[in-house]
């Protein structure tokens, strides 16, 4: 009985992945436009002809779903937690700078969104003596379409909230066989936080299964992953959510974007059909050799914007009528409601989908924005602390394989650039108003206002902020030398005194 309790567990497990694997296929196609709607011989003469020979059609607003909140998730910097772990941020963002993450960031925040999760795998790089960071997709396997190439993390009783156990990754390579011959085979890597374990996927007997592969590490399976001193190094896949649920959000976009599509094509085939004035002959076949209408309508006149129409009334009776163009605002307020519904079900505002010609005020692009705003916010953490693993598993190898010496108890924060829409000028207004009224310092003035670390420094070296740093301390009958003590003795920069 509980050998059969197994099996039935292992086959609704195996399920479960299975269909997870195809809602991120799904999720890709949707986000690229690769829509399946069905096009009617005359669409086809108009709609969707593509080089590749494909044709398709589609109003693909699902792409504007997943970049209305990617676009706004933009890493700003990172702050030491403590007042001693300033040092670990200014290392961290060099790490940043140098694997281009003002770059890299878009296309994980992007496709975490996307697809409902996506990783980051972080390695050494011996030559430039700096860690490296390489994105890596959701595995999905070909039987559902997929690309066959990924990586997946387990959690204990599939429960994302408590520590991860191990990642793998699967991929499809070629190599040389002992005979020289070419092959191709699938290989899989397990990541454990003290060990890795490499396979290869072996057919013997017309059987499939996963054996150990040590010919990469000198014959040693499995691979301890462990520092000097035989302390664990973690797993180095770092997995960013898109939320608990690992949940595309394209999920409740998808029926509504098929709704669409199915309007639309509806708008066009009335509009095709009906939304022009037509003219009406009487007396006539309205066919193309004035017979009689063959079976298989191989001589019907076809319907275009100044095509006739007829009946076999005598010659005699013959007249020309005209019926006017169909109506088609039902069918447009029914795209409409569509969008509105899209935009409802998945927070994103109504702006990025329906133009409008009136500029709304601030306070109604607020009201808009607020549930976007809350999806914001949400990412912000879950990808925040993502990144900060990523800069934690990063050290682990610095001080392994780089001799760093890094403080491993050093915390930083991940700062974020601001997701509101925001009135510029009333902005920088309030900006002048904590300047000039509050006393705010201009380096704290100039991260508000959306400028890097690096950019405050350079202006913080500028000939002018300097001297206005030399009259302040002449007026308060300071030198340059450190202050001895006293409540400003941490301000010896000037920071928190420049007003």
């Amino acid at each position: 009985m509980k050998l059969d309790l197994e099996v039935a567990y292992a086959g609704w497990l195996a399920e479960e992945e299975k269909r997870r694997q195809a809602a991120v296929v799904l999720a890709r196609n949707y986000y690229a436009g690769e829509h399946e709607v069905p096009l009617t011989d005359r669409q086809k003469e108009f709609l969707g002809f593509q080089d590749d020979g494909h044709e398709r059609f589609a109003l693909n607003y699902c792409r504007t779903v997943v970049s209305a909140l990617a676009e706004r998730l933009i890493v700003s910097g990172f702050a030491g937690v403590g007042s001693g772990d300033e040092s670990f941020a200014k290392v961290a963002w060099e790490w940043w700078q140098g694997n281009r993450s003002d770059g890299l960031q878009s296309r994980v925040h992007s496709r975490a969104v996307r697809d409902g999760e996506y990783f980051v795998f972080v390695d050494w790089d011996e030559a430039a003596g700096q860690p490296t960071w390489v994105l890596h997709p959701r595995y999905t396997d070909a039987t559902v379409e997929g690309t066959g190439f990924g990586c997946k993390a387990f959690y204990p009783d599939g429960d994302p909230d408590r520590p991860m156990e191990y990642a793998s990754k699967r991929w499809t390579e070629t190599a040389i066989d002992e005979r020289g011959r070419r092959e191709t085979r699938q290989r899989m890597t397990l990541y454990y936080p003290e060990r890795v374990e490499k396979y290869v996927l072996m057919t013997t007997n017309s059987e499939a299964g996963w054996a150990p592969y040590a010919e990469e590490d000198g014959g040693r399976w499995p691979v301890p992953w462990v520092d000097g001193q035989g302390r664990p190094l973690g797993i180095p896949l770092i997995h960013f959510r898109n939320n608990a649920d690992l949940r595309t959000e394209l999920w409740d976009a998808v029926p509504v974007q098929d709704g669409i599509n199915k309007t639309v094509l509806d708008v066009l085939a009335t509009a095709d059909a009906t939304g022009f004035r037509m003219l009406i002959a009487l007396g006539f076949y309205p066919t193309t050799d004035g017979n009689p209408p063959e079976s298989d309508g191989s001589n019907y006149l076809e319907v275009h914007p100044g095509c006739w129409l007829g009946s076999t009334k005598s010659p005699r009776d013959a007249s020309v009528s005209a019926l006017d163009a169909a109506d088609l605002r039902p069918m447009l307020d029914l795209w409409m409601g569509l969008e509105l519904a899209l935009a409802k079900v998945t927070d994103t505002p109504t702006s990025r989908f329906q133009a409008t010609r009136q500029v709304a005020a601030e306070g109604t692009l607020k009201q808009q924005e607020s549930p976007l705003l809350a999806k914001v916010r949400d990412r912000q953490v879950s990808f925040g602390n993502s990144w900060e693993d990523v800069l934690y598993a990063s050290r682990r190898l610095a001080n392994a394989f780089g001799q760093a010496g890094l403080d491993e108890e050093a915390r930083v924060e991940c700062q974020w650039e601001p997701a509101e829409t925001r009135d510029e000028k009333a902005f920088l207004e309030g900006l002048a108003i904590k300047r000039d009224k509050l006393g705010v310092p201009l380096p704290r003035i100039w991260a508000e206002a959306g400028y890097s670390q690096d950019e405050i420094a350079e202006m913080m070296d500028s000939d002018e902020y300097q001297a206005r740093v030399g009259m302040l301390q002449m007026g308060m009958g300071m030198d340059n030398r450190a202050p001895a003590g006293g409540e400003n003795a941490d301000d010896q920069d000037g920071t928190d005194q420049v007003r």
